[in-house]
């Protein structure tokens, strides 16, 4: 028992001796740490206190401006659709379709942008009430994707299942059919529009939206905006609706003849399709052939007193005595029907063809 009061009182000796050298640095250190830590403590707060007596807190600071606080909601009425307007982007929307509206198909209501905008929505079914009550119904409605935005989920849905790629596992028959884990996947549902239909939207850039009372194709909030009629469809009357001149061939809807060729743009483009067909020639290039004359009939020089072309009478038919519009060398004789005008200049009454008679 002495011995060990003897070997406590040894210890208890050794400790204090050899720890009392560190004692006062180690209190010195644990007070500076205390007051370092008050310190930040009173900065922390003081910058939430500040933080929110301006507009821009701390997460304007941490996040980027499109993702700051709440997105706004806007209501597009009947009466703006029935006028035509403008769907802002990165906002919550909300459209009334108009009930005098039959029909309307999706690309016509928001100006023919599917292939170039991503932007997708859903429309609310009329038993809305009791749909939503219902478990495990996901989105409120059906759904609409512009085709830019299909384009990208799939592309992103297949680099999911090009990461996901296991062997053997990938390469059972359900899985390379995809008719597993169709979780989170959100299918394009709805392409047609109908009078007092409520739906959301949301779109990556502003969309041009209205109704289409002249029924070609391009709504009255794109009609405004190019300067042409949205209650007549062909605002130039050249034989072509301003919907196809507008998103098809690309021509002017206010203008008959859009390349200056002397045919308007309804008889170069014959069944009105806004597509280039064989035998027809380029309502966007005065010389379909490039044979150095015009389709039509051009004024050229450089006064533009001289007229020369193919199609002399200007009715889009190769008649007897005209040259091909279609065609450089119309006879085939290799030489191009140019040449063969300027040969007519040097041999005053030899030409073969009438049209190049002087």
């Amino acid at each position: 028992m002495i011995a060990n009061l003897n070997l406590e009182t040894k210890v208890k000796t050794w400790y204090n001796t050899s720890m009392s050298p560190l004692r006062l640095p180690l209190q010195k250190s644990l007070q500076w740490l205390t007051v370092s830590l008050s310190a930040v403590c009173l900065f922390v707060a003081g910058y939430g206190f500040f933080a929110y007596q301006f507009p821009f807190g701390l997460e304007a600071r941490l996040i980027p401006a499109t993702q700051r606080g709440e997105t706004k909601w806007k209501t597009m009425t009947e009466q703006m659709i029935l006028s035509g307007a403008t769907v802002p982007a990165d906002m919550n929307v909300i459209i009334k379709i108009p009930p005098s509206i039959e029909t309307i198909n999706r690309e016509t209501l928001l100006g023919n942008r599917g292939e170039d905008v991503r932007y997708w929505g859903y429309c609310f079914p009329a038993e809305y009430q009791t749909f939503k009550t219902m478990p495990g119904r996901g989105l409120p409605g059906r759904v609409f994707l512009s085709e830019k935005e299909r384009a990208v989920r799939r592309a992103e849905e297949l680099e999911r299942i090009r990461k996901g790629f296991r062997l053997p596992t990938s390469l059972q028959e359900n899985v390379l059919n995809e008719t597993t884990d169709n979780r989170g996947r959100i299918r394009h549902q709805i392409e047609m529009f109908s009078g007092g239909m409520s739906c959301y939207l949301m779109t990556a850039v502003p969309l041009p939206i209205g109704i289409d009372p002249d029924e070609d194709d391009a709504n009255n909030m794109v009609e405004n905006i190019h300067g042409i009629d949205p209650n007549n469809p062909d605002t130039d009357g050249d034989g072509l609706s301003d919907g196809i001149e507008l998103f098809v061939s690309g021509t002017n809807p206010s203008q008959r003849d859009t390349d200056s060729d002397g045919l308007i743009d309804g008889i170069e483009d014959a069944d009105h399709d806004g597509i280039l067909d064989p035998g027809e020639t380029d309502p966007l290039i005065q010389d379909s052939d490039h044979d150095g004359l015009c389709d039509g009939m051009c004024r050229v020089g450089k006064t533009g007193s001289e007229v020369r072309g193919e199609d002399m009478n200007l009715n889009g038919i190769t008649d007897d005595g005209e040259t091909s519009p279609l065609k450089s060398d119309s006879d085939g004789d290799s030489i191009l029907d140019e040449q063969e005008f300027y040969n007519c200049l040097l041999q005053t009454g030899t030409c073969k063809y009438s049209s190049f008679q002087l």
